[in-house]
């Protein structure tokens, strides 16, 4: 059965919609994310204690490599999302020029009907034939962003509330350098922990408190965010990229991606290089 994916690239990111057929295990993203549940199956996304419940009136929101999974309820039919991966430069620009924090400070991001309809209008825009459409593209999903950030504001109590230093520990600084150094050499969470002179449940420590992940799943992180640069920027087979990266074959490989994208590599690599006819299968 063929997967239904559309992807539109922006200077704010990618939107993404996204027929999820199977779990997708705990992971992050180097975006800032905010995935809406467009149908069918239902599902859950579990950030550290909290759990989240799709719904026609919750979405998720979680910000640049925070850790979280994705549960099909029901596994008998897909789950469809729209899902935003938003960039960190977008991000820092209009952090700049509005002095708005754009965090979100919960998981939990209420629906009300006025979001609900801006993620449909940036649905047709992705899928509508008129590429002189998408120039409203940036417009739409900034106020849709701006509109998602601030439903998380209000109904969250202070205990509830994720905070994240600015600033991060220098040690840390340099055990992410390391992980993108060697991104694709099979070296351990403890060597990179011994690198920059902390032990494992430091090291650890300060992955949770101040990315709210694990080394682990960070590295992930930046492995996927290499396949998808490789993926999007160049034509090599991906046999190679498989192989490059460190992955035993290039089943594994997939298998990776899949477990993070909910998509396979080949099919996010054909829809990232180019206009597709028929992107969507299973929106009606």
């Amino acid at each position: 059965m063929s997967e239904s994916y559309a992807l539109h690239e922006g200077a704010f990111g990618r939107a993404v919609v996204l027929e999820l057929r199977d779990d997708l295990v705990s992971h992050a993203h180097a975006e800032t994310q905010f995935a809406f549940w467009l149908g069918g199956g239902r599902a859950v996304a579990n950030l550290a204690s909290e759990t989240v419940r799709y719904s026609e009136d919750v979405a998720l929101g979680t910000n640049a490599y925070e850790s979280h999974d994705a549960r099909l309820l029901d596994k008998r039919q897909p789950a469809m999302f729209l899902v935003f991966y938003i960039s960190k430069s977008w991000l820092d620009e209009r952090r700049a020029n509005s002095g708005r924090p754009f965090f979100f400070p919960s998981p939990h991001v209420p629906i009300n009907a006025a979001l609900r309809q801006a993620c449909w209008r940036i649905i047709d825009i992705i899928i509508s034939p008129h590429h002189e459409q998408k120039g409203r593209l940036e417009i739409e999903v900034e106020e849709l962003i701006n509109t998602a950030i601030d439903a998380t504001l209000a109904p969250v109590s202070q205990d509830g509330l994720r905070t994240r230093s600015p600033l991060l520990d220098h040690r840390l600084r340099a055990a992410i350098a390391h992980m993108r150094e060697h991104v694709a050499d099979p070296i351990s969470v403890e060597d990179v922990a011994g690198k920059v002179g902390l032990s494992r449940a430091h090291f650890f420590s300060l992955f949770r408190d101040q990315l709210n992940t694990t080394p682990q799943v960070f590295w992930s992180a930046v492995r996927v965010e290499e396949v998808v640069k490789r993926l999007v920027l160049r034509e090599e087979p991906l046999t190679s990229v498989a192989l490059e990266l460190g992955f035993s074959s290039p089943g594994n490989f997939s298998r990776f991606f899949k477990e993070h994208m909910g998509v396979s590599p080949s099919q996010f690599r054909r829809v990232a290089s180019g206009p597709d006819e028929h992107p969507i299968t299973g929106i009606s």
